[in-house]
């Protein structure tokens, strides 16, 4: 026996133990391409290559293109894990990848809410990609307008004339990193696809200025509607013009935005606090 016959067993018993070991279309694939052309090499060579193939003729080059078919494909089933983009997975399901210093504060901007919510359970920066995907996939601009709201980042920063939905997020999350907020990005994510019950949320006597921006935007959306906010609006001397108004989630966002640039934010809290005689529930309409 020839060594090259031996190679030629040890590849077809290398393939066949693939198989066997996952039995999958990608191995059996590969298995048969193998041995076809094991077979038909041995074939080549014992009845004389040259007249065979001029005998054979036009469908030598068929089972030749066949064969580098079939290996083409099965290198591909072997690869494709390897390069394929990760699939996207639910937020709660991100790990985080290393741990870090301790957060730093980021540089307040200047009219803009500094955002001080609960930082996740350590701040190791998430998986970008898979962060990104949960963004791009399940939120609308008014979303992505919260969360800037939610890590107390000018919207100047990030927001610019003519942005693709990709270039806004992508300019969120570079900031995002630029100032180590990317466990708090993950968080508020969370909380703005699960926002919290009303019965979750502070109490009102509990509420102050210094409070995160966060819990007074979903304090407004759970007990205020769109009149209600109105009327909110018409007691703190606010033009109801200047306010977006297309919906509860904008306008919410924009009345916060409008006090904490004034710092006359500490007039909504009075305003809603049980002292003062109202009702949110009933405010709400």
């Amino acid at each position: 026996m020839s060594l090259l016959l031996i190679a030629k067993a040890i590849v077809v018993l290398v393939f066949l133990g693939m198989f066997l070991r996952r039995p999958r279309i990608i191995t059996s694939i590969g298995l048969l391409t193998v041995t076809s052309a094991v077979l038909l090499d041995t074939f080549l060579g014992t009845f004389g290559r040259e007249e065979m193939i001029s005998e054979i003729g036009f469908f030598y080059y068929i089972v030749t293109g066949m064969l580098l078919g079939g290996g083409a494909v099965w290198a591909w089933g072997l690869l494709y894990p390897l390069i394929a983009p990760p699939a996207v997975k639910p937020l709660s399901m991100l790990q985080p990848v290393t741990p870090t210093e301790p957060k730093q504060e980021a540089p307040k901007s200047a009219g803009t809410p500094t955002a001080t919510s609960a930082p996740a359970p350590d701040a190791s920066p998430y998986d970008r990609q898979m962060l990104y995907q949960e963004i791009r996939h399940r939120f609308g601009s008014e979303d992505i307008l919260d969360l800037i709201f939610d890590l107390g980042i000018n919207e100047n920063e990030v927001v610019t004339i003519n942005q693709s939905m990709d270039q806004l997020i992508t300019n969120l999350m570079d900031l995002a990193v630029e100032h180590e907020q990317i466990g708090d990005l993950a968080l508020a994510v969370e909380r703005i696809l699960t926002p919290p019950s009303p019965n979750k949320l502070p109490r009102l006597e509990h509420i102050s200025e210094s409070s995160p921006p966060t819990v007074l935007r979903h304090y407004l959306l759970a007990f205020f509607d769109l009149g209600g906010l109105q009327q909110l609006a018409a007691d703190l001397n606010i033009d109801w013009e200047q306010l977006s108004s297309a919906n509860k989630k904008s306008t919410a966002r924009e009345m916060l935005l409008y006090l904490y640039r004034r710092n006359r934010v500490n007039e909504l809290i009075d305003l809603l606090q049980p002292t003062a005689g109202r009702s949110p529930k009933l405010r709400g309409g």
